[in-house]
């Protein structure tokens, strides 16, 4: 398994295409697989492609906004195809939006998502936080997104799961047939809002079965992503890495 460093977890380095590129470089000298983009702070493809070389990364994800999404895939597209990456992902469905005409509206875009993203070369992914877990239409949202169409995959956050009360390592065996990517965390507080995070193996989340699971279901990816840091953010990826070695990836 590749492990996976997931850029909005260094959100203020990576707000200028200077920072961005810099990022990069530095994820790359810690020894990290590759990276997941959520913005390309006005980066050409091609310079980025070149980057992700040089730094000896893969730009194996990126995560697209449902606006994004809705108004300008073609751009997102050309975009990936030129950069070499090969995943595009629906993020976040903000809490202002999480109704029945958000969701009845992307469970009925996402094929053609897919058929778009397919004729470039590239897959479509979905990343869950805790509300997809929430009863919907019978079931969960989770699972009506998944069910229309069977390219669509699922990027496991598995912090996120487990915040929802859902086991992880079930998650994963449940969601097997569709799970390309897994998202780990750490945390010290998940009883504040937001929760207060951490380095992988500094606080309290259960990471071993997590990442035993991956490895038996032969995951690509395991990623760490860390939505708020309370030390230097590139401090906390490093020492993430170090949690992910003392994993045994």
């Amino acid at each position: 398994m590749k492990k996976g460093y997931q850029l909005f977890s260094a959100l203020e380095l990576c707000q200028s295409a200077e920072g961005l590129l810099d990022t990069i470089r530095r994820i790359g000298e810690m020894g990290y697989d590759g990276v997941e983009f959520f913005d390309y702070a006005g980066v050409p493809a091609a310079q980025l492609r070149a980057a992700l070389r040089e730094a000896g990364l893969e730009g194996f994800n990126s995560h697209v906004s449902l606006d994004r999404w809705q108004n300008d895939l073609d751009a997102e597209i050309a975009y990936a195809v030129e950069a070499g990456i090969p995943m595009l992902t629906v993020p976040y469905i903000a809490p202002e939006l999480r109704n029945a005409t958000t969701y009845a509206r992307l469970a009925a875009e996402l094929p053609g998502y897919a058929d778009r993203c397919e004729a470039a070369g590239l897959t479509v992914g979905y990343h869950n936080h805790d509300f997809e877990f929430a009863p919907w239409d019978g079931g969960i949202l989770l699972d009506t997104l998944l069910a229309v169409d069977a390219r669509v995959r699922l990027e496991l956050d598995t912090f996120w799961a487990m915040y929802a009360g859902r086991d992880p390592v079930a998650c994963m065996k449940e969601y097997s047939g569709r799970l390309a990517i897994i998202h780990v965390k750490d945390y010290l507080d998940r009883t504040v809002q937001p929760p207060v995070f951490c380095a992988i193996g500094t606080g309290k989340m259960e990471n071993v079965p997590v990442v035993r699971q991956a490895r038996d279901l032969a995951l690509g990816w395991v990623v760490v992503e860390q939505d708020n840091s309370q030390i230097d953010v590139l401090e906390s990826a490093r020492l993430s890495l170090e949690g992910l070695q003392a994993l045994g990836l």
